[in-house]
C-alpha cells in the first residue's frame, strides 16, 4: 500500500541525480549571468553536473567505471567525485597563487613609484627655496 503512494525509493534514487544536476546547472548559469561566477569557470561545474547526472542515471557508464577504478559502483562515483573536487582546488590554488603575485608585484611598482614622487617633490622643494 505503502508503495502506491509514493514513488518506490529506486524510482526516486534515479531521480536525484537528475534534480540535483539539473539545480547545479541552473545555479551555475545564475551565477553567470548575475556575474557572481565567471564564465571561464562554469564549464568545471556544468561538466560535473553533465557527469553526475550520466553516472547517475546510466548504470552501465557507473559499473564501467567501477571495473577501471577497481571499485564498486558507489565507490567509483565518489571517487570521482573527489578527484573532480580535488581538480577544481588545485586549479583554483593556481589562480590564486598567480593573482597574489601579481598583487605583490603592483605593490612593490606602487611604492617604487611612490618613492620617486617623493624624491621629485621634494627636490622641487629644495629648488623653490
Amino acid at each position: 500500500m505503502a508503495g502506491r503512494l509514493g514513488a518506490s525509493p529506486a524510482h526516486s534514487l534515479k531521480l536525484l541525480p537528475l534534480v540535483l544536476s539539473l539545480a547545479v546547472s541552473a545555479t551555475v548559469l545564475d551565477l553567470v549571468r548575475r556575474r557572481r561566477l565567471r564564465e571561464e569557470f562554469s564549464w568545471m561545474w556544468i561538466l560535473g553536473g553533465a557527469a553526475a547526472l550520466v553516472l547517475g542515471l546510466w548504470e552501465r557508464a557507473r559499473m564501467g567505471l567501477a571495473g577501471w577504478l577497481g571499485t564498486d559502483g558507489e565507490g567509483a562515483v565518489l571517487t570521482l567525485a573527489v578527484l573532480f573536487l580535488a581538480l577544481i582546488c588545485l586549479d583554483i590554488s593556481t589562480r590564486v597563487s598567480r593573482l597574489a603575485n601579481q598583487q605583490k608585484n603592483l605593490a612593490q611598482g606602487l611604492a617604487r613609484l611612490e618613492k620617486r614622487l617623493s624624491d621629485v617633490e621634494g627636490a622641487e622643494a629644495t629648488d623653490a627655496d
